[in-house]
């Protein structure tokens, strides 16, 4: 936690566990969310109001004027008709309002009259005229909503100032400055208001304000203080060529970082052009599943919902007739009901957005008549809807305003682009530098304060600008300016745009050098990397010696199912050490479960059917082996379990492994290889031919061959069996020959042979269509040519 996180935490504990009575206003709304998770995770109880500043003036401003305030999307509904009432002639109403409202709603919040207005001097009879007009409108409106018992917050702003702040009321942050927002902040007392520190470099951090506009001279005049950073330690400023390489970078940046990540650290991407929203998702954030919550809202036009809704509102209008609002919404309802678990959620959340909005739209049928297909157009395309996710995942993607006062280990703060940060402030009739010249200060000395709380809450920040000729995209001065501050240079970065037309014909292959041959030597195999080496040496290369890993996007079902074999393998193990009553093994089943060794298994999403499954084999396998009194699993044969073996094969490689259980099986020292499978054909053995034979032909080792080298560097080991603890039927077996047994020298020396064949030669190529291939991530490096004409599943 921030400095002043800690501060609210210890100002509300006095009153804990009911905090009924306390009110936090938060000047961002993003920052709503995050703070109440803060509240929760670090006092519980009962806890306090936690709502944006727009909120609370609303709240206030009900309470004095007695009046209900406007629903969001009604707002503008509700000024259409108010225009269509007023301008009976107007054709178009909800044009005219859409572009009318946003302006004197920034008149209303800026206290733009024709008394405090500058450069009025200037202006003609027909500016008066329209300036006087846009305030008839805008009081014309306010009367007309009070009518009905209505008001609409954004106009009126003004009544801000007879608001005094309670005793029992903490204000978080600071919003955009206008003449309203600073005589209402300047009565609250500095113990009630925290502002985070944000973070200059050591030249501007001094006790005086700066001879600029800056977030220094904002935080200064509240009564706050700044965080200095003598050398920007953390940040990195980067230059990237092609707007769609931020897909690239946010992929290898959240990919990176999972596999990086330690307890509960968090990675904030922070989107400074939130019109990239859909991109980034759809193209890379999406495929990281839970591990990502999407706090920025995503635009319903963007969804197959949305555009069947804009085509059907489309389509009605050029009939002439009126959308059926409430057929399409049961449309939408029936398909959610139907599809709920195959869709992806985002479509999921865009179908339910599209019930309530076209429930919406039909109860103001009757209302807005003729305008109501232009209104329900242009709210369609304005419209967002939230795609639900978790504060406590590992990747955050949000909004400019997310300053909660969390700390986070790792950032990227992105498009850092002319236009975007800083923004250009609203300009439009009478809203300009010259009219209202305190708007641009205004509007960088908030922005640049919350850019610079957001540096100074995260350990490692990448900060990074698109230069895109094609797309009119630059680097916004302010990336120099940080650069200047900090003393960081902007790393120009570019990704590789598109692959060759043609294949090349050459295929890739690693070039053996003395080097890499003695690590081939010297490298201990496992028959998991034997397999890989004698099947695919390209693959092993990869695998093995450069530790390769696909990104965790490209995990699968099957990786939860490894994880959940490994568990059932060390149940297995306790429960041959233990020895005691075989009948009770649910119980210590369920108390490794919830053991802190098993967390990270226990935490995996969607692990809990998985861990049902496995009980539900193990269960037939006690009652299979009870009924028939034969038992070799929840049995007391067990000489050793998870027994590491070294060895050489034929006198030169080195191999290890871990026999699963070594067991006393009818008088005889066996090894039992457990399987977390079905039993599968290719673990069959024909008695035409035998593992050494297989070899020999093909090329890469038979399955079986595990239990030839297992019983043959286990001395005294007499036989070896497979056990599938998955297969439904009661032959959960395979047991090797005699044959096989008696053939396990020449196998190693053919095993050796092969190998320095391979570690003898001039480079490590990839072997196409061996057994490896099927469910290879790494297709995309060897060049097989049809990598991307096979169905791969959720890669």
């Amino acid at each position: 936690m921030s400095q002043y996180s800690e501060k609210i935490i210890e100002l509300l504990r006095i009153d804990h566990p009911d905090l009924s009575a306390w009110t936090i206003i938060c000047a961002n709304e993003r920052v709503v969310d995050p703070l109440q998770h803060l509240i929760h995770s670090q006092l519980g109880g009962i806890l306090p109001q936690v709502e944006s500043l727009d909120s609370y003036i609303t709240k206030k401003i009900s309470s004095n004027q007695n009046l209900h305030p406007v629903p969001g999307e009604e707002q503008l509904l509700l000024f259409i008709q108010f225009l269509a009432e007023r301008f009976p002639d107007e054709q178009y109403p909800a044009r005219r309002a859409a572009s009318l409202l946003s302006l004197i709603a920034k008149l209303a919040e800026y206290n733009i009259g024709r008394d405090t207005i500058f450069g009025a001097e200037r202006f003609t009879e027909d500016e008066w005229n329209r300036l006087e007009e846009y305030l008839e409108t805008a009081q014309d409106f306010r009367k007309w909503l009070a009518k009905i018992n209505f008001f609409m917050p954004k106009l009126e702003m003004a009544a801000l100032d007879e608001i005094a702040p309670g005793e029992k009321e903490v204000f978080i942050g600071l919003p955009e400055i206008t003449p309203v927002t600073e005589y209402f902040y300047r009565k609250i007392s500095k113990e009630r208001l925290f502002i985070d520190q944000p973070l200059f470099g050591t030249d501007l951090s001094g006790s005086d304000k700066l001879p600029f506009d800056s977030a220094k001279n904002l935080v200064l005049s509240f009564g706050g203080g700044v965080t200095p950073s003598s050398e920007g330690t953390g940040i990195e400023l980067i230059s990237l060529a092609g707007l769609h390489a931020l897909v690239d970078l946010v992929t290898l940046e959240v990919s990176a970082f999972l596999k990086e990540r330690s307890g509960d650290e968090q990675l904030m991407i922070f989107l400074l052009d939130e019109s990239l929203t859909p991109m980034l998702w759809h193209r890379s954030l999406r495929l990281f599943g839970n591990d990502v919550n999407l706090a920025v809202w995503l635009p319903f036009s963007t969804t197959s919902a949305g555009r069947r809704l804009l085509a059907e509102v489309e389509k009605a209008q050029e009939l002439g007739q009126t959308p059926d609002f409430k057929r399409f919404a049961t449309t939408c309802a029936m398909e959610l009901s139907r599809n709920r678990d195959s869709y992806v959620r985002e479509e999921c959340e865009a179908l339910e957005a599209a019930i309530s909005f076209s429930t919406l739209l039909d109860f103001w049928k009757e209302r807005l008549r003729r305008n109501l297909p232009d209104a329900a157009k242009i709210m369609i395309e304005a419209k967002k809807f939230r795609v639900t996710g978790s504060r406590s995942a590992p990747v955050q993607v949000v909004g400019f305003g997310h300053v909660s006062g969390e700390r986070f280990s790792r950032g990227l703060i992105l498009p850092l682009d002319s236009g975007i940060m800083p923004t250009q402030p609203f300009e439009g009739p009478f809203i300009n530098p010259i009219h209202v010249p305190q708007m641009r200060k205004s509007v960088f000395e908030y922005e640049d304060l919350v850019f610079r709380q957001i540096l100074a809450q995260g350990d490692r920040i990448k900060i990074v600008a698109v230069n895109d000729i094609i797309r009119e995209r630059t680097p916004s001065y302010y990336m120099s300016l940080l650069a200047q501050e900090f003393g960081k240079p902007v790393t120009a970065t570019a990704f590789k745009e598109s692959l060759p037309e043609k294949q090349c014909a050459k295929k890739p292959a690693i070039k053996i050098d003395d080097n890499l041959r003695n690590k081939l030597k010297d490298f201990t195999y496992s028959f998991s990397s034997l397999g890989k080496i004698l099947a695919c040496p390209f693959l092993f290369y990869h695998q093995y010696i450069l530790q390769m890993e696909p990104p965790s996007f490209m995990d699968d079902d099957e990786k939860i199912n490894m994880k959940m074999g490994g568990f059932v393998h060390k149940f297995l193990q306790q429960l041959s050490t233990a020895r005691d009553n075989f009948d009770d093994w649910e119980k210590l089943f369920d108390k490794l479960w919830i053991s802190d060794e098993n967390a990270e298994v226990r935490d995996i999403d969607g692990i809990n059917i998985y861990r049902l499954n496995a009980k539900i084999f193990l269960k037939e396998i006690y009652e299979d082996e009870k009924e028939s009194g034969e038992r070799l699993i929840f049995a007391d044969n067990a000489l050793a379990c998870e027994k590491r073996f070294s060895g050489t094969i034929a006198g030169s490689y080195k191999i290890t492994g871990f026999s699963d259980r070594l067991a006393k099986i009818a008088g005889r020292t066996e090894v039992i290889d457990f399987k977390y499978t079905k039993k599968q054909s290719k673990y069959d053995l024909s008695g035409k031919t035998t593992v050494l034979q297989r070899f020999i032909e093909k090329g890469f080792l038979h399955p079986a061959a595990q239990l030839v080298i297992y019983r043959h560097f286990n001395k005294g080991v007499e036989g070896a069996r497979f056990y599938f603890l998955k297969e439904p039927t009661k032959d959960r077996e395979i047991n090797l020959s005699s044959a096989e047994t008696a053939g396990a020298d020449a196998l190693m020396l053919a095993i050796k042979e092969r190998l320095d064949a391979i570690i003898g030669g001039s480079e490590l190529r990839p072997y196409h269509d061996c057994d490896e291939c099927e469910y290879c991530v790494f297709q995309a490096l060897c060049g097989r040519e049809d990598f991307y004409k096979t169905s791969r599943g959720n890669i």
